[in-house]
């Protein structure tokens, strides 16, 4: 546990002599430079909290966020048989920090091995090298993301992640392993007691990345086998379980709880769940097969003889019609889906006349029997 510094403060007081163990816990406390720093490998794995990260290493961790999720990049394996030589371009641009160079099996260091130019890609050895079988593992921009090449395994989209698994030697005694994951292509990693092995036809092993399956050349028995590799989740960006936050512009999704829009929202249409092209969602989250314009108030249907009816969205029917019989029954210009809440009928005359005996009778959806004190008048209802 770590010694806060005003603790430190009264253990160096004038007149007190600090002993050995407060020495030691002052250096116990203090961040080396060196032994306390972290590398790429510890940014991967995720797991150390003991080290620090430098504002280099950080970068690095930005710069190859890809590499973490596998949306950007791809790992890439350059073999050299028996080699010689003083230096090695590589095929791709690689990934800073992401090379690593074995040597028979043997992972090299960078700087003391060997200087690495990101910029083009080229391996530059400390000392040449005779006849030695050279391998090199790094990740490159994902250059092909919608290939049907089976040879090539884009994993845009994708979230990949890094695995680990360990075989004992007193129990492992095969010439085959089958994965837990599906690797992702040139990923696999194969170490027999903490050696490299070399994959391709004709080499330690060769792997099946369609299947998981990884086929050695010969048997191995009593040997520690460690495979690392990464492989697809299941998860990619468009998958629903991170769709549960955003909202994306193809991906079939449920949003549910209120939403509060602060501007307007346009749609070609808008289908409820169940309900048909032909439809209209009403406010009241109902549907409806009228036309769009029985809705509209400005564009209400009516004819030369003053008939006509007005809908709304709520359900409400106003309607009108111009009386031409003193006494007779008439159609209402639209059949009511429910009923007529009220009837009004006036009488249209050019003199005086009675007191007035306008009045219906035997009202139904689609009819309505009018008298009228005069030739000519005029109804108007409302229902629904």
């Amino acid at each position: 546990m770590a010694t806060l510094r005003n603790d430190f403060y009264s253990k160096f007081k004038d007149g007190d002599i600090p002993n050995h163990r407060d020495f030691v816990e002052i250096f116990d406390n203090f961040v080396h430079r060196k032994d306390d720093k972290a590398d790429f490998q510890m940014v991967e794995t995720g797991t150390d909290n003991e080290h620090y990260i430098t504002p280099a290493l950080l970068k690095a961790a930005f710069q190859n966020a890809g590499i973490i999720s596998g949306n950007s990049y791809v790992p890439i394996k350059e073999f050299q048989d028996n080699f010689s030589g003083a230096s090695i371009t590589l095929d791709q641009s690689p990934i800073e920090d992401s090379v690593k160079v074995y040597k028979n099996g043997q992972l090299l260091a960078e700087t003391d091995d060997y200087q690495l130019n990101y910029g083009t890609g080229t391996i530059t050895f400390s000392a040449p090298i005779s006849n030695r079988n050279i391998e090199i593992n790094y990740w490159s921009k994902n250059a092909d993301t919608e290939s049907n090449d089976p040879n090539i395994d884009p994993i845009l989209g994708s979230l990949s992640v890094p695995y680990k698994e360990n075989f004992n030697q007193e129990t492992f005694n095969d010439d085959e392993i089958i994965l837990k994951e599906i690797p992702v292509k040139d990923s696999v990693r194969i170490y027999k007691n903490g050696q490299l092995l070399r994959e391709g036809i004709g080499k330690d092993y060769a792997v099946d990345y369609n299947n998981g399956v990884i086929t050695f050349s010969a048997v191995i028995s009593d040997r520690n086998i460690e495979v690392d590799y990464w492989y697809k989740s299941s998860v990619t960006l468009s998958d629903l379980e991170l769709n549960t936050k955003y909202v994306d512009l193809t991906t079939a999704q449920t949003i549910g709880g209120n939403k509060t829009f602060t501007e307007e929202v346009e749609a070609q249409n808008f289908i409820k769940t169940g309900g048909t092209s032909n439809q209209y969602l009403m406010a009241d989250g109902s549907v409806s097969t009228s036309t769009g314009s029985d809705y509209d108030a400005g564009h209400s249907p009516f004819n030369t003889s003053a008939t006509g009816y007005q809908k709304f969205s709520n359900g409400l029917i106003l309607q009108w019609a111009f009386l031409s019989s003193g006494s007779t029954t008439y159609n209402f210009p639209l059949a009511w889906p429910q009923r007529a809440c009220s009837i009004v009928l006036s009488t249209h005359r050019s003199s005086s006349g009675n007191k007035g005996f306008n009045h219906v009778h035997d009202i139904s959806q689609t009819s309505y029997g009018a008298i009228i004190d005069g030739q000519y008048g005029y109804m108007f209802a409302i229902g629904y």
